[in-house]
């Protein structure tokens, strides 16, 4: 791997960001309402025309959006993201209160994706037409089609109404002491909404990729061979886990996207809930500093979903190499 190759990957991260940065500002500033709405806080309707003129100026709310955009892009990029609206505390402490939440529920739940795909995909792509091959394919048509808050209503309905064992919200109990127990329970049923409703989509990815090169030519020559099938399973699954992590890659932000439901669902007190009241009250500095760290996210997750591929896909080296 090349510092060059290195190099390409961090300023096509950086001009996504950019990009991302630039849509989100001006959807937002072009929607129904005013800028300035969060500020005015309980008293917007009390207060009169001239008040809220002098508030958008205060906080220079009436100058043209490309030079609000301008200043706020100035002052992101030296590290200050501003003064939440409607909280009136800075913007980076929200975040960096929220973030632990939200990369605990997305490692987590892809940490669980992940080894319950590969596993399920592997045992059905090397057993063509078994029971576990037609109930893997049935599986993740299933699971892929049903929406994430209603598994999340279900599983609330079962697991903390009718059985009472598990917490129905929330990061910690009231009457606990939010240590590492009192925070997986709260953990496991938007966990396990996360996985229940993507494991079957990347298995089935891994199944159809395994059985395709079952069928290789490189496989039967190996068996022809007498090669051990414990190694032949190895090679398979290198070749298979291609497809499968550029899959994994394509999908990682409507991962996201989805994890905004299940953490408003279960008021989990990540970046998704807080994006989610941002919109409502209209706080854009807020809503702008959780958009943007998402997508660092995002960003970072696909640079190493990206060196994972260039390690196991020799064609990308070579086409590195002679580029």
């Amino acid at each position: 791997m090349t510092v060059k190759w290195v190099g390409k990957r961090m300023m096509l991260g950086i001009l996504v960001l950019f990009i991302v940065s630039f849509l989100s500002f001006f959807i937002m500033h072009a929607g129904p309402g005013s800028s300035a709405t969060a500020y005015y806080g309980g008293n917007a309707q009390t207060l009169t025309a001239a008040e809220k003129e002098r508030i958008s100026k205060a906080f220079a709310l009436d100058r043209p959006m490309i030079v609000q955009y301008g200043a706020w892009l100035k002052e992101t990029v030296t590290g200050n993201l501003g003064m939440s609206a409607s909280v009136g505390r800075p913007v980076a402490t929200i975040l960096s209160e929220r973030l632990p939440n939200t990369l605990l529920l997305f490692g987590t739940s892809m940490l669980f994706i992940i080894l319950g795909s590969i596993w399920l995909g592997m045992a059905a792509g090397m057993k063509p037409g078994s029971l576990l091959d037609r109930g893997l394919s049935t599986f993740s048509i299933a699971s892929s089609s049903i929406p994430a808050f209603w598994v999340g209503i279900l599983f609330i309905y079962v697991f903390a109404v009718t059985l009472g064992v598990l917490p129905s919200s929330g990061t910690r109990s009231l009457s606990g002491d939010g240590g590492f127990v009192d925070k997986i329970k709260h953990l496991i049923m938007p966990a396990s909404v996360v996985v229940l409703t993507h494991v079957g989509l990347y298995a089935r990815i891994l199944q159809d990729s395994v059985k395709s090169e079952m069928r290789s030519y490189y496989v039967m020559v190996a068996r022809a061979n007498g090669v051990e099938e414990l190694e032949i399973r190895r090679g398979v699954l290198c070749k298979a886990f291609i497809p499968y992590l550029n899959y994994l890659g394509i999908t990682i932000p409507s991962f996201f996207g989805g994890s905004v439901i299940v953490e408003s669902l279960f008021s989990w007190a990540g970046l998704g809930q807080l994006l989610v009241k941002s919109v409502m009250v209209k706080d854009y500095p807020l809503l702008m500093g959780g958009i943007m760290l998402t997508g660092l996210i995002v960003v970072i997750t696909l640079f190493v979903i990206d060196v994972l591929m260039y390690i196991l896909d020799p064609k990308l080296r070579r086409g590195e190499l002679s580029g």
